[in-house]
């Protein structure tokens, strides 16, 4: 019997999830209080590495972003704000067009769980409303977590879901916090010529991601002149006319325009009432699932930012296993080995599986971005990939950091999966020139540094 299926969450892993479900469902329902599709902390920061991106290109000859400074003064933060707000409502449209065209019906509001079978969902133009359904997918996303001492202010202190206010681009600025996002700014701001102070806790900083490339993205930053200050966590923003102070437990102080707070993201189910329903959910706030999304209430499922805060194709295939396993397809369970999980623009970092592994049973080889004739052609050669497989010569594990790094790593997702050995993936030719190339390169310099 066909299922009655509801989808909290309208963004990537929501989308996913309902289109996904439509076709095995007898009804699925959608509820989210943003538009469809939006990603909204996540657009911003990709329009700006873009426009970045194309005013590094516009240099002439190709330039990597690596390289020499180009015009600020050409760099409008006005108009990257306003192309980021198309192209959110252009994909907002889009994906509420391609649902509709899957009967999938569309609640906007705010959901609430009254029971395991029940569902509240109040909105501001009617009455609050309530759902029943054979199956809850919960893909309700993430927030950024800032500590009030630090909360942004719209003027001179931002997040990463602020960025889209800021008025313009400051002399300087203090980033405090790394992980990816961290990395991402950083980026942003000192390849627009923004004097950065980036304040990490002790050891740092890190992408998290894949550690492997930190030394290599340091290195980039250090040579833009960034100024990496690990230490103690700032304990308080101090507001002034001119300028915002990040102010130390010790009372140390740095000074700059703006600030930007990247500590990290929260789970965004705390509204969602899930003690009503009996679900679990950790001390981070994060759903607790196995791995079909399910909870440990029957009927009752999480994905994406709701169950782990990753990337956005962690949370679209978090979203495919469990719409498919809700409404009785046979379906694996979600498989972490083989996500390309990526951050940046240029260079670009991504990685997939494992890279190496205590007992020295994991080999592996890298090769030069500059291997591959079309890093030559965009003008971009700097940088790496790296190719690891286990004793059965199995491929296992991806690392790229440079041009377009992500695409490199699409074939090593699939040879993981599928269980190729570095032999087969050496004996295929990627087309040429392109990025896609070096993974069958560094399977071939691998079967020769195994003679």
């Amino acid at each position: 019997m066909q299922k009655q299926i509801v989808v909290i969450g309208g963004g990537p892993a929501g989308v996913e999830a309902a289109a996904t479900a439509a076709p095995y469902a007898a009804a699925v329902t959608i509820v989210s209080e943003r538009p469809i599709g939006a990603w909204h902390q996540l657009l911003p920061s990709r329009v700006w590495l873009t426009a970045i991106d194309n005013l590094y290109a516009s240099q002439g000859p190709p330039a990597s972003a690596t390289k020499r400074l180009p015009d600020m003064s050409r760099y409008s933060l006005s108009e990257v704000h306003a192309h980021a707000d198309r192209i959110g409502r252009q994909w907002s449209a889009q994906q509420a067009r391609k649902l509709q065209d899957l009967g999938v019906k569309f609640i906007e509001g705010k959901a609430s769980f009254q029971s395991p079978s029940q569902l509240l969902i109040a909105s501001e133009a009617d009455d609050a409303i309530t759902v029943a359904a054979d199956a809850f997918i919960v893909a309700a996303g993430s927030t950024p977590f800032v500590p009030p001492t630090l909360a942004p202010d719209g003027r001179r202190v931002f997040s990463p879901a602020t960025a889209h206010k800021m008025p313009h681009l400051p002399a300087s600025m203090i980033v405090i916090g790394d992980g990816p996002t961290g990395f991402e700014f950083v980026h942003i701001f000192s390849a627009l010529n923004i004097d950065v102070t980036w304040l990490v806790l002790p050891g740092g900083p890190s992408c998290a991601i894949a550690p492997d490339a930190d030394p290599f993205l340091i290195d980039m930053l250090l040579r833009r002149g960034v100024q990496i200050r690990p230490g103690e966590p700032v304990a308080e923003l101090k507001h002034y006319e001119d300028h915002v102070a990040a102010v130390k437990p010790d009372g140390l102080r740095h000074k700059a325009e703006m600030a930007f707070v990247t500590i990290g993201n929260r789970p965004n189910v705390a509204p969602l009432n899930l003690e009503a329903a009996g679900v679990h959910v950790d001390a981070r706030g994060s759903v607790r699932t196995d791995g079909y999304g399910q909870t440990n209430v029957a009927g009752i499922y999480a994905a994406g930012d709701a169950r782990q805060v990753r990337a956005g194709s962690v949370s679209m295939a978090h979203a495919r296993v469990a719409a498919l396993h809700a409404t009785g397809q046979e379906t694996e369970p979600y498989d972490e080995s083989c996500m390309v999980i990526p951050f940046l623009s240029n260079p670009q970092v991504a990685q997939v599986g494992v890279l190496s592994a205590t007992d020295d049973s994991i080999r592996s080889v890298q090769v030069a971005m500059q291997s591959a004739l079309k890093t030559h052609i965009s003008g971009h050669t700097q940088g790496f990939l790296r190719l690891a497989w286990n004793r059965d010569r199995q491929v296992v594990g991806g690392l790229a950091v440079g041009y377009q790094a992500a695409d490199a790593l699409a074939p090593v997702a699939v040879a993981i999966k599928t269980k190729t050995t570095i032999d087969t993936l050496a004996s295929l030719y990627g087309p040429h020139p392109s990025i896609s190339e070096l993974p069958f390169m560094a399977a071939r310099a691998a079967c020769r540094q195994a003679l």
